[in-house]
Protein backbone atom coordinates (compact mmCIF):
# COMPACT_ATOMS: atom_id res chain seq x y z
CA UNK A 1 0.00 0.00 0.00
CA UNK A 2 1.30 3.31 -0.85
CA UNK A 3 0.87 6.44 1.59
CA UNK A 4 0.86 10.03 0.15
CA UNK A 5 0.90 13.56 1.72
CA UNK A 6 -1.21 16.15 -0.89
CA UNK A 7 0.14 19.82 -1.37
CA UNK A 8 -2.85 20.94 -3.41
CA UNK A 9 -2.23 24.39 -3.26
CA UNK A 10 1.35 23.87 -4.96
CA UNK A 11 0.10 21.14 -7.01
CA UNK A 12 2.63 18.66 -5.54
CA UNK A 13 2.74 15.07 -3.31
CA UNK A 14 5.29 13.09 -1.10
CA UNK A 15 5.23 10.29 -1.79
CA UNK A 16 7.76 7.92 1.26
CA UNK A 17 9.71 5.11 -0.20
CA UNK A 18 6.95 3.13 2.27
CA UNK A 19 4.64 2.93 4.75
CA UNK A 20 6.31 2.49 7.56
CA UNK A 21 8.30 5.91 6.50
CA UNK A 22 5.25 7.91 6.47
CA UNK A 23 4.42 6.18 9.60
CA UNK A 24 8.08 7.23 11.29
CA UNK A 25 8.23 10.60 10.10
CA UNK A 26 4.49 11.93 10.61
CA UNK A 27 4.30 9.72 13.62
CA UNK A 28 7.03 10.90 14.78
CA UNK A 29 6.01 14.52 14.81
CA UNK A 30 2.57 13.56 16.40
CA UNK A 31 3.41 11.82 19.78
CA UNK A 32 6.74 13.85 19.77
CA UNK A 33 6.81 17.42 18.68
CA UNK A 34 3.23 18.55 17.75
CA UNK A 35 1.42 20.53 19.92
CA UNK A 36 -2.53 19.07 19.55
CA UNK A 37 -3.76 22.11 21.00
CA UNK A 38 -2.01 24.01 18.49
CA UNK A 39 -3.57 21.37 15.38
CA UNK A 40 -6.59 19.44 17.12
CA UNK A 41 -7.84 18.87 12.84
CA UNK A 42 -4.26 17.83 11.82
CA UNK A 43 -4.01 15.47 15.25
CA UNK A 44 -7.34 13.99 14.59
CA UNK A 45 -6.40 13.12 10.98
CA UNK A 46 -3.03 12.10 11.80
CA UNK A 47 -3.66 9.61 14.33
CA UNK A 48 -5.56 6.41 13.00
CA UNK A 49 -2.88 7.12 9.82
CA UNK A 50 0.39 6.41 12.05
CA UNK A 51 -1.19 4.36 14.79
CA UNK A 52 0.79 1.27 14.03
CA UNK A 53 4.13 3.10 14.73
CA UNK A 54 2.79 4.87 17.96
CA UNK A 55 1.66 1.22 19.15
CA UNK A 56 4.99 0.24 18.05
CA UNK A 57 6.73 2.69 19.83
CA UNK A 58 4.64 3.18 22.79
CA UNK A 59 2.48 0.13 23.40
CA UNK A 60 1.43 0.82 26.90
CA UNK A 61 -0.22 4.28 25.78
CA UNK A 62 -1.45 2.94 22.27
CA UNK A 63 -3.99 0.30 21.69
CA UNK A 64 -3.11 -2.14 18.61
CA UNK A 65 -4.77 -0.42 15.33
CA UNK A 66 -7.09 -1.91 13.49
CA UNK A 67 -5.76 -1.25 10.01
CA UNK A 68 -8.45 0.49 8.40
CA UNK A 69 -6.87 4.41 8.11
CA UNK A 70 -5.29 4.98 4.95
CA UNK A 71 -2.21 6.40 4.39
CA UNK A 72 -3.02 9.63 3.14
CA UNK A 73 -2.77 13.16 4.60
CA UNK A 74 -3.90 16.05 2.79
CA UNK A 75 -1.75 18.96 4.24
CA UNK A 76 -3.60 21.38 2.37
CA UNK A 77 -7.20 20.87 3.83
CA UNK A 78 -5.98 22.23 7.56
CA UNK A 79 -6.08 25.65 8.20
CA UNK A 80 -3.04 27.54 7.86
CA UNK A 81 -2.08 27.99 11.80
CA UNK A 82 -2.09 24.12 11.81
CA UNK A 83 -0.13 23.65 9.00
CA UNK A 84 2.33 26.01 10.22
CA UNK A 85 2.58 23.93 13.56
CA UNK A 86 2.80 20.63 11.76
CA UNK A 87 5.74 22.23 9.85
CA UNK A 88 7.62 23.56 13.35
CA UNK A 89 7.31 19.96 14.43
CA UNK A 90 8.73 18.65 11.78
CA UNK A 91 11.85 20.90 12.09
CA UNK A 92 12.22 20.43 15.66
CA UNK A 93 11.81 16.50 15.15
CA UNK A 94 14.23 16.56 11.93
CA UNK A 95 16.90 18.57 13.84
CA UNK A 96 16.91 15.99 17.05
CA UNK A 97 17.11 13.54 14.13
CA UNK A 98 20.39 15.17 12.67
CA UNK A 99 21.98 15.84 16.05
CA UNK A 100 20.96 11.65 17.26
CA UNK A 101 19.05 13.42 20.04
CA UNK A 102 15.64 11.61 19.53
CA UNK A 103 13.60 9.93 22.00
CA UNK A 104 14.63 6.19 23.01
CA UNK A 105 12.17 5.18 21.20
CA UNK A 106 13.20 5.93 17.87
CA UNK A 107 17.07 4.76 17.75
CA UNK A 108 16.69 2.63 15.10
CA UNK A 109 16.34 5.49 12.81
CA UNK A 110 19.66 6.31 13.26
CA UNK A 111 20.94 3.14 11.61
CA UNK A 112 18.84 4.47 8.74
CA UNK A 113 19.81 8.06 8.20
CA UNK A 114 20.41 7.97 4.84
CA UNK A 115 17.34 7.05 4.02
CA UNK A 116 15.29 9.05 6.27
CA UNK A 117 17.49 12.51 5.67
CA UNK A 118 15.88 13.18 2.07
CA UNK A 119 12.41 12.12 3.11
CA UNK A 120 12.25 14.45 6.05
CA UNK A 121 14.26 17.29 3.70
CA UNK A 122 11.41 16.65 1.04
CA UNK A 123 8.58 16.73 3.13
CA UNK A 124 10.08 19.91 5.23
CA UNK A 125 10.68 21.72 1.89
CA UNK A 126 7.29 20.68 0.39
CA UNK A 127 5.30 22.03 3.31
CA UNK A 128 7.80 25.61 3.29
CA UNK A 129 6.75 25.58 -0.35
CA UNK A 130 2.97 24.97 0.43
CA UNK A 131 2.88 27.78 3.17
CA UNK A 132 5.38 30.26 1.25
CA UNK A 133 2.67 30.17 -1.83
CA UNK A 134 -0.77 30.62 0.22
CA UNK A 135 -2.09 32.97 2.91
Amino acid sequence: MSSLVTFDAIDKEWLPISRGQFEAILGGAYELYLDHSKAPRIAEDLAPQVLGFLHDGWPAKYGFPDGKALDFFEFSDHPREERLELLRAMEAYYADFQRNQLDPGLTWMRERKEIFTPAFEEVIALMREELAGTS
